[in-house]
C-alpha cells in the first residue's frame, strides 16, 4: 500500500480486504432490524479505535431513515453534522450511470450504441474495440484498459476532457476486452461526454437538474467549483492535517460530486423503492435492473470460492452477502473517503463518509453492520478490523523503510547538474521541465505543475528523490538514463503508489541542450 492507506482504491471496493473480512464475518443468521441505539454504539466504537478527521453515517431502514451518526471535526473547531458536504468521489459514478439510464429509458440512448456513434473523437488505441466500445462497456470497467490506467492524465492536470480524451486514444490495451475488470475512471469522463453530446446540456446540469434536484438534495453539488461560499464543507485531510482539495478539471462524471450523509439517505431510499421518490419514477426498474446485473467479473475465476460471485454492473460493485445480492461502492479522493452499500431485497442500506485517508474505518462500519443485522458482534468486528488496520500501517511502515535503506551511500552522479537540464516529453501525459538555478535541480511535470513539482536531491547514482507538495503522493525518484554518448536521454519515476501508474511514464529528452 502507498503512504496514505486505502485512498483511490476504494473506488475498486476494498476488492482484497473486503472479500477475506466478508468470507468471515458471515454469521448465516436471519437478518434482524438494528435499533438507533445499537448503530450509534458502533459509530462512535469505530470513531475512536480509528480516529479519522470527522465521520457521518447514516442508515435506512424499511425505507425509512434509521438514524444520523456523526463524530469529530469536518476542519479543526468545527464539528461533522449530518448537513457536512464531503466529495464523494467515485461513489459519483452511480449518479452518471443512473444518468445515462434515464436517456435509455426515454430512446434517446440505447446501451449498445456504439461510443463512437454518440462521441465521434472517442479512440482507444484498437481500432476493433474504439469501433464496438458500447455505452454500457464504458459503465462496465471492461474496455481492455488496466485499473487506473490514465489517472495521470486529469488528476492534478490542466487538461480539459477533449485533451485527456485525446491523449487516452495512446494508453496501451493490456487486458481481454469485455473479459477483464479493469477499473476505469476515464470511460466515465467518456460517459459525462456522451451526456453532453446527447442532450445539450453539460454532466453538471444534467446531474443537478435531473437527480438532485427531484431528490431534494438541494445542497449537493456536482463539482467543488458549484459550492456556494457559505456551505458547511468538511476540508480533506491526510494524517490528520488539511490538504488543498481536488478541483477537477476532467473526468468529473467519475468522481467529483458533493454530498451529505443526510441528503445521500433520499438517493438510498430511491434506489431501495425500485426508482421511485414521491410518486416520481426517477429510473425505469429495467434500468435499475440492468444497473445491478453482472456485467464483468472480478472474482479470481477459479470457481472454488465465492470470491468469484464478484462483479461489477454499471456504477455498481455486486457481492454477496449472507445469501443476498449487496450493491455498493466506494469513494476516495485525497483526504476524502466514501461508501455507499444496499441490500436491495432487505430495504436496508447506508452511507459512510470521512475527511481522512484511513479507509478501514468505512469498510469497519460496514462489516459491523451487516454482522450485527445477521446477530452477530458488531463491535468485536470493528475490534478484529482495527487489528487488521495496524498490521497493515505496520507494513507500508516497513516498506518505506526498506525503500529509504536501499540509498546507496557515496555515489555522484554521472554528469555536472546543469547537464540534466531541460524539456523531456511523455508520449502519453506530456512535457516536464528539469531547470538548474542556484546549484540546484528543479523538475515540473508541467501539465500538473501545481502538485508534481519541486527540487530534485541527488539520491544515488543519477537518480534524484522529489517531494512533491502533494502529500497524497510519496515521494519519487527520478532515474536519468544516459544514451551511448553518456548524454542525458530522458528519466522515468518510480513513485510507488497503486492509484497511479509512475512507472508507465517515459520521459526523453527533447530539447538540444545536451
Amino acid at each position: 500500500m502507498p503512504l496514505h492507506p486505502f485512498p483511490l482504491r476504494l473506488a475498486i471496493g476494498l476488492l482484497s480486504l473486503g472479500t477475506a473480512v466478508s468470507q468471515t464475518a458471515a454469521t448465516g443468521g436471519v437478518a434482524a432490524r438494528l435499533e438507533a441505539s445499537m448503530v450509534a454504539a458502533l459509530v462512535q466504537r469505530a470513531h475512536e479505535k480509528f480516529l479519522p478527521k470527522g465521520l457521518a453515517v447514516a442508515v435506512v431502514q424499511d425505507g425509512v431513515v434509521l438514524g444520523e451518526f456523526v463524530h469529530g471535526e469536518r476542519r479543526d473547531g468545527a464539528p461533522v453534522t449530518a448537513i457536512t458536504l464531503f466529495n464523494i468521489a467515485s461513489c459519483s459514478k452511480a449518479f452518471t450511470a443512473a444518468l445515462l439510464a434515464q436517456l435509455v429509458s426515454e430512446h434517446r440512448l440505447a446501451w449498445n450504441d456504439p461510443v463512437v456513434e454518440r462521441l465521434p473523437e472517442f479512440r482507444l488505441a484498437d481500432p476493433w474495440i474504439t469501433a464496438h466500445m458500447t455505452l454500457a462497456d464504458l459503465l462496465s470497467h471492461r474496455c481492455g484498459l488496466k485499473t487506473f490506467a490514465g489517472d495521470l492524465l486529469w488528476y492534478g492536470t490542466s487538461y480539459p476532457e477533449a485533451e485527456v480524451l485525446a491523449r487516452m486514444a495512446k494508453l496501451p490495451i493490456t487486458q481481454r476486452f469485455r473479459e477483464e475488470f479493469g477499473y476505469q475512471n476515464l470511460m466515465y469522463m467518456a460517459a459525462g461526454m456522451v451526456l453532453q453530446r446527447a442532450t445539450g446540456q453539460s454532466w453538471e446540469d444534467l446531474l443537478e437538474e435531473r437527480l438532485l434536484r427531484p431528490l431534494g438534495m438541494n445542497d449537493s453539488r456536482a463539482c467543488a467549483q458549484r459550492l456556494p461560499a457559505d456551505a458547511e464543507i468538511a476540508l480533506p485531510h491526510i494524517d490528520g492535517k488539511p490538504v488543498p482539495d481536488h478541483l477537477f478539471s476532467a473526468a468529473k462524471a467519475a468522481a467529483s460530486m458533493y454530498s451529505s450523509v443526510r441528503e445521500l439517505t433520499a438517493w438510498i431510499r430511491m434506489l431501495l423503492a425500485n426508482g421511485r421518490w414521491q410518486d416520481q419514477a426517477l429510473l425505469a426498474p429495467p434500468a435499475l435492473a440492468e444497473m445491478w446485473r453482472p456485467h464483468v467479473g472480478i472474482g479470481s475465476g477459479s470457481g472454488a470460492t465465492t470470491d468469484d460471485l464478484r462483479g461489477y454492473g454499471m456504477g455498481w460493485f455486486l457481492y454477496v452477502e449472507n445469501g443476498k445480492k449487496l450493491v455498493e461502492h466506494d469513494g476516495g479522493m485525497p483526504g476524502f473517503l466514501s461508501k455507499v452499500s444496499l441490500l436491495p431485497a432487505d430495504g436496508f442500506g447506508f452511507v459512510v463518509l470521512n475527511n481522512a485517508n484511513d479507509g478501514i474505518v468505512n469498510e469497519a462500519i460496514k462489516r459491523a453492520l451487516l454482522v450485527a443485522r445477521n446477530g452477530g458482534n458488531g463491535a468485536a468486528e470493528i475490534d478484529r478490523l482495527a487489528t487488521v488496520a495496524e498490521r497493515i500501517h505496520a507494513r507500508d511502515r516497513a516498506a518505506a523503510a526498506k525503500r529509504e535503506a536501499a540509498r546507496q551511500p557515496g555515489t555522484t552522479p554521472s554528469l555536472p547538474l546543469p547537464a540534466y537540464a531541460g524539456r523531456y516529453r511523455d508520449a502519453i501525459l506530456g512535457d516536464a521541465e528539469v531547470a538548474f538555478a542556484d546549484g540546484q535541480l528543479q523538475v515540473a511535470l508541467l501539465p500538473a505543475r501545481e502538485r508534481m513539482h519541486g527540487p530534485l536531491q541527488h539520491w544515488h547514482h543519477d537518480g534524484f528523490r522529489c517531494d512533491f507538495p502533494d502529500r497524497f503522493l510519496p515521494f519519487a525518484l527520478f532515474r536519468f538514463e544516459l544514451d551511448s554518448d553518456g548524454k542525458v536521454a530522458g528519466f522515468r519515476i518510480d513513485c510507488p503508489i497503486a492509484d497511479f501508474d509512475f512507472g508507465a511514464l517515459d520521459f526523453r529528452r527533447v530539447d538540444e541542450r545536451r
